[in-house]
């Protein structure tokens, strides 16, 4: 399979990222970024759901959030299937102190 095809399957959520992750053993550097920028966009957008989406005023607004999450998983999953490198500015930073072992 060729790697912007495993790059647009790592955006399917957070599960596409792990599949990706552990389950192709020879994934080039910007496939495995990929795979882990999902993970961490995935987990952040259900983390704030699942945390805000319980206190009434705030529910809209993480509603919001995880509408923005998953328009940035989208252009994630265009930008991996023309191989471009594509990093958000606070994710990408974040995804880096993560994963670090599995980036280097």
């Amino acid at each position: 399979m060729e790697q912007k095809i495993r790059g647009l399957i790592a955006y399917f959520g957070w599960i596409g990222g792990l599949i990706v992750l552990f389950g192709f053993k020879d994934n080039d550097s910007r496939t495995k970024f990929n795979a882990c920028q999902s993970i961490t966009i995935s987990i952040a957008a259900s983390a704030v759901t699942l945390v805000f989406g319980f206190i009434p005023v705030i529910k809209y607004v993480a509603y919001l959030f995880s509408t923005l999450m998953s328009v940035l998983l989208i252009i994630g999953m265009i930008k991996a299937y023309q191989e471009e490198d594509y990093e958000l500015p606070v994710i990408s930073d974040l995804t880096r102190n993560i994963f670090k072992s599995q980036l280097d």
